[in-house]
C-alpha cells in the first residue's frame, strides 16, 4: 500500500511537471505567431525605423571590436521589401569587403534577380547555408567555414543570414565572445533585431522572453556552460571553435584583424 501511495505521488508529479510543461510550449508557441504577425516587408509600417535600422544593418562593436570591421543585416540580395537594396547600399558606404552569406548556397545565391548588379557581387563571398539547429554538425561545419574565411580574407566584413536575425544573430554571438564581449553587450546586440523586426523594447516582458529563451540559451548550450552570465566568454568561444575544427592560427588571425 505504501509503495503504491509512493507511485501514485511520483506518477502525479510528473504528470503536474508535464502539464506545465505543456503549457509552458503552448504559451512559447502563441508568442511567436504573435510575432510572425507583426513582422512585414511593407517599409510604411516600420515608420519608426531609419532605412539602415529597416534593413537591419548595423555595425558589431564592442570595447574589443575596432569601429568599422564588423557588420550585420538582413540579405543585401535575397529581395524582400527592398531590405537587400538598403542593405547592399549600405555595406557599399562601408566598404565591406568581404560578406559572410549564412543562407544560402552558391546556387540560390546567383539565382537573386538583383545579385549581378549588386555591390556584394563584386567582393569576396563565402556561402555556408545554415541550417537553424544551433547544435548540428551542419551548423558547427559552417561556423568553422565561415570564420577561417573571414580569418583569410579582409576587414570590413559583413555578415547575413535572410533577416540578420537568427543564424546571423548566433554567429555575431560566437564572433563577439572570442573578442571579449561582456554578456549584456551580446544580448543588447542580440535584441536589436527584435526592435527593428518586431518594435519590442528593452525593459520589457517580451525583451527578457526572447533574451533568456534565445541568445542566453542558445549561446550557452553551444559553448557547454550553465550560464553566459559571468562567464569567460572568449575563453569559451576559443574552446568551442577550436572544437569545430578551426584553427588556433585562424582564431588569433581573426582577432587581429578585429581587434582594437
Amino acid at each position: 500500500m505504501k509503495i503504491t501511495k509512493k507511485i501514485f505521488a511520483v506518477v502525479f508529479i510528473i504528470l503536474c511537471f508535464l502539464s506545465q510543461a505543456d503549457a509552458a510550449n503552448v504559451n512559447k508557441k502563441n508568442f511567436y505567431r504573435s510575432l510572425a504577425s507583426r513582422l512585414s516587408k511593407e517599409r510604411n509600417n516600420y515608420t519608426y525605423l531609419t532605412d539602415n535600422e529597416f534593413a537591419n544593418f548595423r555595425a558589431v562593436s564592442s570595447i574589443r571590436v575596432k569601429a568599422g570591421r564588423l557588420y550585420r543585416s538582413s540579405s543585401p540580395v535575397k529581395p524582400w521589401g527592398n531590405r537587400d537594396i538598403i542593405a547592399d547600399m549600405a555595406a557599399r558606404e562601408a566598404g565591406v569587403k568581404t560578406f559572410i552569406n549564412l543562407a544560402d548556397d552558391y546556387k540560390n545565391l546567383n539565382g537573386y534577380k538583383n545579385f549581378s548588379a549588386s555591390y556584394y557581387a563584386t567582393q569576396k563571398i563565402i556561402c555556408v547555408n545554415l541550417n537553424l539547429k544551433f547544435m548540428s554538425k551542419n551548423f558547427q561545419t559552417g561556423v568553422a567555414r565561415a570564420v577561417s574565411f573571414m580569418a583569410n580574407n579582409s576587414a570590413p566584413y559583413l555578415v547575413h543570414c535572410d533577416l540578420g536575425k537568427d543564424r546571423c544573430g548566433i554567429f555575431c554571438a560566437i564572433i563577439e565572445s572570442l573578442m571579449g564581449a561582456s554578456s549584456d553587450e551580446i544580448v543588447k546586440d542580440y535584441m536589436i533585431s527584435f526592435y527593428n523586426y518586431f518594435g519590442i523594447r528593452p525593459g520589457t516582458s517580451d525583451y527578457e522572453f526572447v533574451a533568456d529563451n534565445e541568445i542566453k540559451s542558445f549561446l550557452a548550450s553551444i559553448f557547454e556552460i550553465k550560464t553566459i552570465e559571468n562567464a569567460n566568454l572568449s575563453a569559451a568561444a576559443t574552446r568551442y571553435l577550436l572544437k569545430i575544427g578551426v584553427s588556433r592560427e585562424d582564431i588569433e588571425n581573426l582577432k587581429n584583424k578585429l581587434g582594437n
